[in-house]
Parts: structure tokens; sequence; C-alpha cells
């Protein structure tokens, strides 16, 4: 019954005349308030085996049992299978009321909770089940959740019809190829492709039966936390434990926000209706539901707050999103986003645009969704930083990129920080420089002292020709090495010197190298290392640091021992 109910959309809510409202009959008004049922018709049958005055009295029962349930109100109708009484009126209050149903959704993806798995001589495996939303056809591509098999539907029968196409709110067969009758279970969802995931674990909005709509004879402790539990979603009931986030113990009656963890994993998504059974004996005690399909990993479930995320979470898709959101300072992809709430990427982004123009997100290239927060946090942390690094090093052209990141969203990858750090440059106030970022009013002006440290660093180079100062050389002959070694690299940077390896050279020493190059290769055809330091007058300690980086200019290739000229 709880397989079949999860899909169900108007309840036939059938009384025996002769015995009046049973347990059974309890369990299961029980279990459709729970799956939020929402039309029914009260028949009571063999109405032949009992007089008006016991009709009467068994009406009355009903209509009490179901008072503050979905079927107050409801029309109720009498019946003979024997006589034919009431049977016309039956079907004219099925028709009244089917017409009241509305259509089902066929804007989310395809979705088949299998209840019925049969093998049919030579067609194979055969699916059943009624399908919970969108639509399909033969030939379309479909995996069997959670088992992550893909396949393709061979033919489609619906009422026991060949048909080309089955929508939401039919039930359908399906043939899938290359499915053995192993390979599935009842309880397995066919849908489409990516658009649905499984889960071991989920948070839930839980409420326990109040003890009132308990039958009598029914005796049910409160719910304890770590309790073995009965979990039915859809067509599939799993074995599991709940834990509670700020209590040890839920009473009936009660509602809370707990964590299920299941022994296997089920297909589910946001909003998804569930019910929960005891273990043992196995008694219907509550439902809910689903508010997180993939919990986060907690080190503790006793968190203070957390039952507040969770309530957030529950209202709707877009407060759903917004919370996710919060919890993934590096965004959400559009993907992750449709498979959670089981929505088409198509509505996905419709619901990130709308986000986006609230405020409350910022879409990056129709793929990704980051919170509009998070993003105004980076943007002050990157200015905040980048100010502070201009006042420590006023010399620096701008902080190297990688570092910022590092600095102030080290969470993030290379590539999401770079989206976002194009974005801030668009206000205005942040400068994307090749490698370095920098504030827009960032200017680098040097001091007196620095503008004579700046040309005893070049005519330091210049006399040393193809013998130059070591880095830290020459660095340890000012007072404040920091402050030169930042000198020194805007002087790099502005080409005023040339840094190879581990030396300095003047920009004419490297254009000495050059011609000197040129001049072996035209006398010679070609030179090796000791020819070049022979011609320079130096050591090889700096000569072959030089011809590198000829090579690296793209002046000369080297082969083997000998370098040419590129293109020579």
């Amino acid at each position: 019954m709880l397989a079949g109910a999860s899909e169900v959309d108007m309840v036939l809510f059938v009384v025996a005349a002769d015995e009046g409202v049973m347990p059974q009959t309890v369990e299961h008004l029980q279990i459709l308030q729970l799956l939020k049922a929402k039309r029914g018709i009260l028949v009571i049958t063999k109405r032949d085996l009992v007089d008006e005055e016991w009709l009467q009295l068994v009406r009355e029962e009903i209509a009490e049992k179901v008072k503050g349930t979905f079927l107050e109100g409801a029309p109720m109708v009498a019946v003979s299978s024997v006589t034919g009484e009431g049977l016309d009126e039956l079907v004219r209050l099925i028709d009244a009321v089917a017409q009241e149903v509305p259509p089902k959704d066929t804007t989310r993806p395809f979705r088949l909770p299998i209840d019925d798995i049969f093998v049919k001589a030579g067609f194979g495996t055969i699916v059943r089940g009624a399908i919970f939303s969108g639509s399909v056809r033969v030939g379309d591509e479909v995996e069997v959740v959670p088992k992550g098999i893909v396949t393709k539907v061979r033919s489609l029968h619906a009422y026991g019809k060949p048909v080309d196409e089955a929508v939401a709110g039919q039930r359908a067969a399906m043939n899938l190829g290359g499915v053995g009758r192993k390979d599935v279970e009842r309880g397995d969802v066919v849908a489409l492709p990516n658009s649905l995931t499984a889960t071991e674990r989920l948070d839930v909005k839980l409420r326990l039966l109040a003890p009132s709509t308990l039958p009598a004879s029914v005796s049910v402790p409160p719910l304890r936390h770590g309790a073995p539990i009965r979990f039915h979603l859809g067509t599939a009931e799993r074995i599991g434990r709940v834990f509670f986030f700020a209590r040890n113990e839920l009473k009936l009656g009660e509602e809370t926000f707990a964590e299920i963890q299941l022994k296997e994993p089920v297909a589910c998504a946001w909003g998804d209706l569930f019910v929960i059974r005891t273990y043992s004996p196995m008694v219907t005690i509550g439902g809910g539901q689903v508010v997180e399909p993939h919990p986060p990993k907690r080190r503790r479930r006793r968190m203070p707050g957390e039952a507040e995320r969770l309530a957030w979470k529950a209202k709707s898709e877009r407060e759903y999103a917004k919370r996710v959101m919060d919890e993934h300072p590096n965004g959400i992809s559009l993907r992750e986003l449709a498979q959670r709430l089981f929505v088409s990427i198509e509505q996905a982004l419709k619901l990130a645009n709308s986000l986006a123009k609230a405020g409350d997100a910022v879409l990056l290239d129709n793929q990704m969704l980051i919170s509009a927060g998070q993003v105004q946090k980076l943007r002050e942390a990157i200015l905040a930083q980048l100010k502070s690094y201009h006042a420590s090093r006023p010399l620096r052209r701008g902080m190297p990129k990688e570092q910022l990141r590092v600095a102030t969203a080290f969470y993030l990858s290379p590539a999401l920080f770079e989206t976002l750090l194009q974005m801030f440059t668009q206000g205005g106030e942040v400068v994307l420089d090749r490698e370095v970022v920098r504030l827009s009013t960032h200017e680098i002006r040097l001091t007196a002292e620095q503008r004579a440290w700046a040309e005893r660093m070049e005519q330091r180079a210049k006399t040393a020709g193809f013998s130059p100062p070591e880095l830290d050389e020459l660095l340890t002959e000012f007072p404040d090495k920091d402050q030169a070694a930042d000198l020194l690299a805007l002087l790099v940077e502005q080409g005023r010197l040339v840094r190879v390896a581990e030396f300095v050279f003047h920009p004419d020493t490297i254009e000495r190298a050059k011609q000197l190059a040129r001049q072996l290769c035209e006398q010679y055809g070609s030179f090796t290392a000791s020819q070049f330091r022979e011609a320079a007058s130096t050591t090889r300690k700096y000569a072959v640091p030089l011809l590198e980086f000829l090579d690296h200019l793209g002046i000369t290739v080297r082969i083997g021992d000998i370098r040419i000229l590129r293109g020579g």
C-alpha cells in the first residue's frame, strides 16, 4: 500500500459495512495524510449485509475517523457488488472528483518509480510503475537510479496498449535494453540520465503521528536518537536510523528536523515525501519531507542552529537554493542544483536568473551560481588585501594573483577566482595587470632616495658588463634589503635592468650578447659555449645562463653542444 499510495491522485477509501473501521483502515488514512493526498471518496461496501440503522452507525464512525483529514467532508456512498446498489452513483462521483485533479507536472524531468518487474519471452526485462513527472518516448536514453545503469527504452505500454510516448500520470511498462531481471529491483527509479542522484544520508522534516490517531491497541514509545526505522519513499523501502540535532527523542505528535542514515542508497530529491515505520513490530509512526538530499558530513549532530537552517531550506525551492549557496562559498553548478531539486536545467537557469535579478546570487557563464553575499565579502576582502599590500610594498606593480587568491579565497579554484576578478575589474576599483592585481588608484612614485638607489643599481650592472653581480650581492649594498628588492623588481619590469637566473644585467650588455652571437655565427656558422665565453671575456658561470637566456628570447637555438641563429 505504501508503494502504491505514493503516486495516488484520488483515493477510494473503502470500509466494509459489516466490519466498520479496522486498524489497517486507520493506518492507511495516516499514510495518506503523510503523503499529502488531497482528494477522495468514502466507499462503504457490502451494503446488502446490514440494515439501514447499522449503516447509519458506520457512516457516523467513518465521519468521525476522517475528521480533520483531507477526507473530511468528502462524498460518501454505500455500494453492494451483489445487488449493484450505489455503483452508478460511485461511477458518477469518480468522474466528478477526477475532473478536479490537476494535470501532472510534465515540465520536470522524466521519473518513474519501479513497483513491478517481470520478464517477457522475446522482449526481456519489463519494468512497470506510475510516471511521477515528465514524459518518455521509445528510443529515449534513461538511467536506473541508484543502480547507475544507463540504457534505452525499447518499447512502451500504457494501459495494455503499445504507445510511442508515455506521460506523467500514466501507468506505464517499459522494456529496457540490455538490463537483466536481477539488475533492477522494486524501489529503483527510471529517470532522465543525470537528473536524479542517489544518497544514503538525507536531512528531513519529520513529524510523528498524534497519539489520538493511532489505534488504542497500539503502544508506541518516543522515537529515540539513533533508533532503527523502516524508511519508505516512492516504491522504495530501506532500513535506516534517525538522528536528531538538538534532542534525544521525539514524542508522538511532535515535529523536528533530523538526519536519516540508510543502509542502502535511495533515489530522492528536495521536497519528496516519505513515511517511516517502526523497525519491529512494523507500525506507521510518522513521515515528512526531504529537505536536503545531500547533507554535508557532520562530525557531530548536536549542532545548535542546524534545525533553523533546515527550516529555511524546507520553505521553498528558492529558499533552498539560497541556503545551499551560503553553504558552498565556491558556488554550486546549475547541474547539481537541478539534480537536488529535480528540475530541468532550463528551470534551474530560470531560478538562478530570478535570484540574480533579486540581488541574492551571481550567475557565472550561465553555469555556476554563487551567493551575492559571498561575492561581496570576497570583493571587500580583495580591496582590503590590496590596500594593505600597496601600503607595505609601494614599489610593487601589484600583488601576484595566486598570492591574492590564497590570502582571500583559498577555497576557490584558480579558474573561478579569475572569473570573479574579471567581474570586479568591471567596477573600476580593481585592475588585473597580467599576473598581478592592483587597486586602480595605485601609482608607483619614487622618492629622491629611491631614485638615487635606482641609478646606482643601473650603473653597477652597466659597469659589470658580462660579469654582473648576483642578486643577493646587489641587494646587500643597500640599507633596506626588502625595499631594494622591490625597487629592483620594478626596474626589471620597466626594462631598465634584465634579470637572468640569479644575475642582473644591464640592457646594453644583453644587446652586446645578441651582437656577439650573430658575429660568431657569421664567422663560423655556429658556436659553442666556450667560443662565446672567450669572445665575451667572461667565465662559464655567466656565459651559460646568458646563452640560455638568448635561447629563451629566440635569438639562438641549441643543437647538442653548438648554437645557431634561429632560422639560420
